[in-house]
Parts: structure tokens; sequence; C-alpha cells
């Protein structure tokens, strides 16, 4: 096993520094959601001319190569770093869980098989020899578990999966050398915390559930509290902004309006507030594999900046809204 050495650490710190200034967040995602064609988004971003190709083979080309631009720096950065091979692994597997979500989503309308993964892995590579052959396209893998009663019930099985991403992720940092982690154990469990928020309001909100049906489908950990801040919500009236005052995450409510919770506004809040604490600990932490973690977690805001910004022209969204969008997923005073 290579271990990363003190100058490997600083160059870590300062090659994160020097990326996340020419990254698509704040100012230049917003400038990036002014453009108003696929085209002229594809020539800026891979800085050629677009192919004649049909809407639809652009930009699921869009999609997959803004995932694989994102994974192939991240990789290029932390390749030094093997003996963090499991927690890389688990990090990464968040576009390979996507990736399985769009399978089943297409499974269950009973569409064509994709040219394509959203993400290349061994997992993905194995579903796509197999489809449609469902036993077959997750058997013998962490996937095994999904049945035809998934694609019964899709939002079980996505939730499902997250579940499971969030707690392989969390079991990994343990295997993170101990003068090593930095901030990241802290940094992860946030961000569990603020899914697992976001969820509970969501299936309340829109779907009725209460506090006792909503716990089994937070993700719940052995060794942290992560569910309390989300199942504390049911104990309060999202209908009523001032029924949440003695609510612990009432700092994240601070820019509602009112009367009632604006659940979208608020996720906007947390992705904003966690965020920040990613950009904070950057350097805060300099001395670990936080950078490492951290330049994970820019990536996947800038590109979730352009496939958003890429769905806005599909719909022909509002340009403020995707230039909203920039600045909600960057983070304060970027």
């Amino acid at each position: 096993m290579i271990m990363a050495d003190s100058f490997e650490i600083a160059y870590l710190y300062a090659k994160v520094c020097g990326a996340f200034s020419n990254m698509y967040l704040g100012a230049k995602g917003a400038a990036l959601a002014r453009e108003s064609s696929l085209a002229s988004i594809w020539k800026i971003y891979f800085e050629n001319e677009l192919p004649d190709k049909g809407e639809a083979w652009i930009l699921s080309t869009l999609e997959r190569k803004v995932v694989e631009r994102s994974m192939e720096r991240f990789v290029m950065l932390a390749g030094p770093f093997t003996e963090t091979d499991r927690f890389m692994a688990s990090l990464v597997a968040k576009h390979e869980t996507t990736a399985i979500k769009r399978f089943l989503y297409k499974l269950a309308a009973g569409e064509a098989k994709p040219e394509h993964a959203y993400f290349d892995s061994p997992a993905t590579r194995k579903a796509l020899a197999a489809w449609p052959r469902l036993s077959d396209m997750f058997a013998d893998g962490p996937y095994q578990w999904i049945d035809a009663a998934s694609l019964e019930n899709l939002g079980l099985a996505e939730n499902r999966l997250d579940r499971q991403y969030y707690r392989n992720l969390w079991d990994s940092v343990a295997s993170l050398p101990k003068n090593r982690r930095g901030n990241i154990p802290a940094l992860v469990l946030k961000d569990i915390r603020y899914q697992n928020l976001a969820w509970a309001l969501r299936i309340r909100a829109y779907y009725g559930y209460t506090k006792d049906m909503a716990g089994p489908l937070l993700v719940a950990l052995d060794d942290a509290d992560a569910t309390s801040l989300a199942l504390g919500t049911f104990d309060f009236d999202i209908g009523n902004l001032r029924s949440l005052d003695e609510w612990p995450g009432r700092k994240l409510l601070e820019r509602q309006p009112g009367p009632g919770l604006d659940l979208p506004l608020l996720e906007n809040a947390l992705q904003k507030d966690q965020f920040a604490s990613t950009r904070r600990s950057l350097h805060l932490y300099p001395f670990g594999y936080t950078p490492l973690y951290c330049y994970f977690e820019m990536l996947e805001a800038e590109a979730a900046v352009i496939l958003g910004i890429l769905e806005g022209i599909r719909l022909k969204a509002p340009e403020q809204e995707k230039i909203d969008l920039a600045w909600a997923l960057a983070g304060e005073n970027v």
C-alpha cells in the first residue's frame, strides 16, 4: 500500500484550491446559464463544435460526458492516495446509484436498452449486458435485492438505493487513516442528516406520511444520530413557520417567506449550507484527505449546475431559474 506523504497532501490542497476557481459555480455558472442553446453549452464546456445529431442523442451524450469529465478530474487528482481506495469507491458510487435508478425507470416504462449508461462501472456494464433480464442484471452484486417488485414501486427502490449508498459511504469513512480524516466524518454526517431532512419533508408534504411511516425510510447509523433533525419536524406544523421556532434547524428557515414551509426553498438552503461547510472545511483542514472529499463535492455541485442548465434548455425554462440554480448550488459568497 502506497502512503501519501506530506508533500503530496500539501499538493492536493493547492490543486483543489486552484481547480475551484475554474469551476462553473456562482458567477461563472450563472454566465453559462445565460447560454440558450445546447450547441453553445457544448462549445463552451467541451471546446469543440456540436455533432450533427438529434436532440435526444445530444442531451444523453452531454449528460454522460459531464459526469465522465467530472470523474476524470477527480480520479486524476485522487489517484496517488491509494490507501483511500475503499472510501473513494464508496464516494463515487453516487454516480453508479444514479445510473441504476435510470435503468429502473427505463425498465418500468418498457423503454429500449440505452446505448450507454449514465455512469460507466462494472455494475452498470453488467446490467446493460443482461438487459432486460432483471434477475441477471443485478445478480451477485450490491444491487441483487432489485426484483420485479422494485419496478412496481420505484420510489421505494430509489429510497433503498440512496440509503444503501449513504450507509456504505459512512462505513467507509472508518477506513481512512485517523490522522488524515480531518473534517470528513462531520461533512458526511451533515450530508446524511440533510438528505434525511429533505426526504422526510417531501414524503410528509406530498404523500401525508407520519413520523412512524417515515422513520424506516431514513438513513439510520449505528454510531451517530442522523435522523433526529428530520424526525423532529413531525412535531411541528409545517403549514405555520412560527410553530418551528423551537426546531433545532430553525436557521435554515431564515429566508422562508411564510406563512407555511416552502420546501424547494428549504432544499436550496440545505444545498447552500452544505456547500458553505465544504468550502470552509477545505481551508480549515488542508493537511489530510478533507480536500479530496471537498473536491468531489465541488465537482458534484458543478455537474448538477450544468445538468440543470441542460434540463432547463430542454424544458425552455426561464433564464433566471437557471441562473438561480447556479447560485443555489454554490453556497454563499462565491
